[in-house]
This record gives C-alpha cells, structure tokens and sequence, in this order.
C-alpha cells in the first residue's frame, strides 16, 4: 500500500473540530516517483467560461470549489490548503497553460466535456494532466443529484446548469487523495496516485471517508459522486 501522511479525520460528532491522527506507514507494491512537490497542492482548472458551454464550465468551477472547501474543512492536503486556479478553456488557451507554469501549477483537470487533443500534455507539463471526460458515465456528463445541485448552488447561486459539476468535484478530491496516499504533490506523485486511489478494495465515496479508511491502513477504491470507473 502506498504512504500515507498527514491524514486528518473528523471526529464523529456534529461538533467536533477535525482531530490530527499520526502518519502511518504502510508497505507499497507500486513504485512511487521521487517527491518533486513543495508541499502545496495547487490545481489549475480548464473548463469553458464563455461561449455556448459556458453554462458547463460554471458548474464545473463550482463543483470544484465544493471539493476545495471540504478538503479544506477537513486539514487540508498534507496540512495545507488546496489552491484552485481556474482558466478558461474556451479562451486563450495557450496563455492559460503559459499562466499554470507561472503558478507553479501541479496538476490540471481538464474539461468533462471535451477530449484532451493528442498536442495539450506536452503544453499542460511539466503539470500532471487529468481529463475529467474519464469520470463521464454514459459518454455526456448529466445534471447533478438535487442534494449536490444545492451544494453547488451555494457556492455560486447565479448557476443555470449543473451537468459536470460532479465530475469536478470527483477530480479534485481524487487529485488530492492522490497526493495523500503518495505523500507529496508533485505532477509525477498525483499520475501514480490517480490511479491507486482507484484501486483498493475498501470503497469511499467523499474526502472524509477516504481519509478515515486511509488512517486505519486500508487501500482505497475513490467512487465519489460518479461511480466506479472502468
């Protein structure tokens, strides 16, 4: 199993302000890359701002900014906040990706309802990149489930749609799983930990249970709002 520190967990009590547990280390089978982060989990975000999509990439920012705020809620990523920096996909795409290697971006998800073009991860890199269109059930992301509509709506109430904003949510709390598991959060640790936190046996479903089966050493199988994937 892979490294796991950091973990933080709420306590199981309505009221209970999240309790630091002690790192755990655990035998890996899987050969983790040289840590290359510094300690700051910093997503950028493609989606669609303006345009016929727009409309998808609010409720994408959205669910994303859901995710962030949980994390966060919760200790955060190696006990630091996440940072989202969002950019707009159907913009100036070239200056947004020059922006991520500015910020010192570590990973980038990229739009659910678009495929990433064969030339993109060699502009997105040295940042992992993640296509949130692999988190799409059905081939078109849907609108979201009236519990998780209201999440979203609180965190931007002007939304008009909220197909995609579960599959942002889902990114970027698999991102950050993934730098937990592997214990840093440069590019090469969230490639490899985007697939492990898929491929345990114990399934989870939000950051809190993940991390509370993480604690007790198990192996995760990360579900989150869309389901098992393929």
């Amino acid at each position: 199993m892979a490294l796991v520190t950091g973990v933080l967990v709420l306590a199981l009590t309505a009221c209970s302000d999240p309790v630091p547990v002690a790192p755990s280390v655990s035998p890996t089978n899987t050969a983790l890359p040289a840590p290359t982060g510094d300690g700051l989990l910093r997503i950028g975000t493609m989606f669609p701002m303006t345009g016929d999509l727009a409309a998808s990439g609010a409720a994408q920012v959205a669910g994303a900014q859901v995710a962030a705020r949980e994390i966060d809620s919760q200790g955060g990523v190696l006990g630091q906040p996440v940072q989202l920096i969002h950019r707009n996909s159907a913009g100036d795409e070239q200056a947004a990706l020059a922006s991520f290697a500015d910020r010192a971006v570590d990973a980038v998800l990229w739009d659910a309802g678009s495929a990433v073009r064969p030339e993109v991860p060699a502009s997105v890199a040295p940042a992992a990149l993640l296509p949130l269109n692999g988190l799409v059930n059905g081939g078109t992301p849907l609108a979201a489930s009236e519990e998780f509509a209201k999440r979203l709506l609180v965190a931007d109430p002007g939304l008009t749609a909220t197909a995609g904003g579960a599959e942002a949510y889902d990114g970027v709390i698999a991102t950050a799983l993934a730098a937990m598991v592997t214990g840093d959060d440069g590019a090469g640790s969230i490639e490899t930990g985007w697939v492990t936190v898929r491929e345990g046996p114990t399934v989870c479903t939000s950051w809190g249970e993940c991390l509370l089966a993480l604690s007790e050493g198990q192996q995760i199988e990360y579900q989150g709002l869309t389901g098992r994937q393929s």
